[in-house]
């Protein structure tokens, strides 16, 4: 993680030196949710009522419930020292060394998230379905605060925008481009829980290129379905709107994966999508779409290029019968390329020809040239 400069208290002003404390706090918040003895906890304060805190466990004997309560109380932290960030005069390096801090901490967070993510994904089927709705609407509420925070975070990027520096402004984007990518990576979890949790089927489809060269060539697709339910699912059909039917009659155990692959000739640009059906537990009907899935024909680019030369040629002929001189020559050049934006060129270069018969003003005679080329580019 890059290093960043801290703010010297004895340098600034009253209210930036409260922020520097509550940055110091929320940096003591961070390494307790990650201190399993509780030895940093006590220098955390106690964060603000919540009505969606500790609603699973409010014991503390629970790491799983204890872990999201301290999560939620961290958000609100960030939330107030966003807050007082906003309301803060600053001068331009001031807003970049709190902007760092903040984004630092956001990275934090999402890495303490993900955790808690991990964490409550390996206890899920220990819990029964009231405690999995509480830590799911729990997990969903995090999320949301996230979101709130990440919306914070650009208002006050925005505020200075103009005033950055260059170097500063792309790595800020770059990093805030990761914070948004690692929030992407967390809303797939807390799906993923969601099904975990009602159960379902879903389908995902790939492919082992995403570009073929000439039309006709080879793609091979791969289709993975997933059972959901802790119930097997039987009658299970996948079938994709350009190639057609690729499986039926599967049946997927509890939380069963199965993968099904079919090659596809293409002739050109070609996207598609797949979707599968099946039988629940209960006899309802499942169905999900997958993900689009393009494959594209790409140029090629290059050079087929040719070149013929005949050189010098000469006829000569003499006598008292009619004498005959002549050159007959003939050229076929045929080039054809398969693919496409090809530059296809070719040159042909006929060299000096001289034909010439001598005979007796009584007899007569006969020379000429006969030249034919035929270039045939495809």
């Amino acid at each position: 993680m890059r290093q960043r400069p801290a703010p010297i208290p004895g340098s600034l002003p009253p209210l930036l030196l409260l922020l520097s404390s509550l940055l110091l706090a929320l940096s003591a918040s961070a390494l307790a949710l990650e201190d399993p003895a509780g030895q940093i906890a006590e220098l955390v304060p106690d964060p603000v009522s919540d009505p969606l805190s500790c609603q699973y466990s409010c014991s503390g004997d629970d790491p799983l419930s204890s872990l999201e309560d301290l999560l939620r109380g961290q958000a609100q932290l960030l939330t107030a020292f966003s807050i007082l960030l906003d309301k803060t005069n600053r001068t331009t390096n001031e807003s970049i060394v709190f902007l760092d801090s903040f984004e630092d901490l956001l990275r934090r967070q999402a890495t303490l998230y993900s955790g808690f993510e991990s964490l409550l994904k390996s206890q899920w089927y220990n819990l029964d379905c009231e405690q999995q709705k509480i830590f799911l609407d729990s997990f969903e509420d995090l999320l949301h605060r996230e979101v709130r925070l990440y919306a914070r975070f650009n208002g006050s990027l925005e505020q200075i925008w103009l005033s950055l520096p260059g170097e500063e402004k792309v790595k800020l984007l770059a990093s805030f481009e990761d914070l948004l990518r690692r929030q992407a990576d967390l809303f797939k979890s807390f799906e993923e829980l969601y099904m975990m949790s009602q159960g379902g089927l879903t389908v995902e489809k790939a492919a082992n290129k995403s570009c073929i060269c000439r039309p006709g060539e080879a793609v091979e697709y791969s289709f993975t379905v997933k059972n959901w339910y802790n119930q097997t699912v039987k009658n299970v059909s996948i079938v994709d709107d350009h190639l057609g039917l690729i499986v039926e009659n599967v049946t997927l155990g509890p939380y069963e994966v199965k993968t099904f692959y079919k090659i596809a000739h293409l002739e050109g640009t070609t996207c598609n999508t797949a979707r599968a059906y099946g039988e629940g537990p209960c006899g309802e009907m499942l169905f999900d779409e997958s993900n689009t899935v393009c494959v594209t024909l790409c140029p090629i680019s290059g050079n087929n290029s040719a070149s013929l030369v005949v050189g010098r040629q000469i006829a000569f002929s003499s006598g008292s019968d009619p004498p005959v001189a002549l050159n007959n020559l003939e050229l076929k050049k045929n080039q054809k390329v398969e693919g496409i934006a090809q530059n296809n060129n070719q040159s042909i270069w006929l060299g000096f020809q001289k034909a010439a018969s001598i005979s007796n003003p009584n007899s007569g005679g006969e020379s000429g040239n006969n030249r034919k080329t035929v270039a045939n580019q495809g």
